[in-house]
């Protein structure tokens, strides 16, 4: 993330052109501290997929964010800067949070943090993309809550918050799974059922899927001695039933 050039005040711009809501989150929070935007180009060099459930636009509205502060204010310390630039990011779209080197948990709607945690669990996600897109506000608007599920999600995150705090990454699979199969109905995966079968297949601990996105995956753990033989066999699986498969790690910050 970087700003080049030295145009007209009224000329910032953002490269991409279509990452206007990285650009809004520079000249919001610009005016929030005093430090209109003064022209040049906000280029972003990212890899992650836009619209699949990767949290795409949530990390380039923190990044412009942060590059703000920054620019404005190069001494700010780093927690100060977070939560200026989610009070930036929470005014313009659900997002997760992503100010966190590991696994943190995120009240969607409201960007809220709920908790981080500190975990060993060495995943790895044997994924696929279903095609398509997913816009995660329209998706909840399309989409009603529905309360019955909303107790039982509830009581899943309990569950997922006490295994992830005794960083017991079988039972957080299984919660994993409980939840993709519970959510298939408000946003159905038609690779869930072949998963359910590689799953059992090829030993994975748990299936995940992204629930306003278009991936699902397979869980496993570099802690088994058979991982990689298991990865590389599901991977030649999903090859076979037409997947194009790809593979993913988790970002964890370590456990002292």
């Amino acid at each position: 993330m970087q700003r080049t050039g030295n145009a007209p005040a009224t000329a910032l711009t953002v490269s991409p052109a279509d990452r206007v809501k990285a650009l809004r989150a520079y000249e919001l929070l610009g005016t929030d501290l005093r430090q209109p935007a003064h022209g040049g180009t906000i280029e972003i060099d990212s890899n992650i997929p836009v619209a699949k459930g990767h949290a795409s636009s949530t990390a380039d509205i923190l990044a412009t964010a942060l590059l703000c502060v920054a620019e404005a204010y190069p001494d700010t310390p780093e927690p100060v800067a977070h939560a200026l630039a989610l009070s930036v990011a929470r005014r313009l779209e659900y997002g997760d949070y992503l100010l966190h080197p590991g696994v943190a948990a995120c009240a969607q709607r409201s960007q809220t943090l709920l908790a981080t945690y500190e975990t060993d669990l060495r995943w790895t996600i044997v994924g696929v993309d279903e095609g398509g897109f997913v816009r995660t506000e329209e998706f909840h608007r399309e989409v009603p809550e529905d309360a019955g599920k909303a107790r039982v999600y509830e009581q899943l995150f309990a569950e997922l918050d006490a295994a992830l705090r005794a960083d017991d990454g079988a039972a957080a699979a299984r919660i994993a799974t409980h939840s993709a199969e519970l959510h298939n109905d408000r946003l159905p995966k038609k690779s869930l059922e072949d998963l359910q079968g590689l799953k059992e297949e090829f030993g994975a601990l748990g299936i995940c899927v992204a629930h306003s996105g278009t991936l699902a995956g397979l869980i496993f753990s570099r802690h088994d001695g058979e991982h990689d033989e298991r990865v590389a066999q599901c991977r030649r699986a999903l090859d076979d039933l037409g997947y194009t498969g790809s593979t993913y790690t988790l970002k964890e910050a370590k456990r002292p």
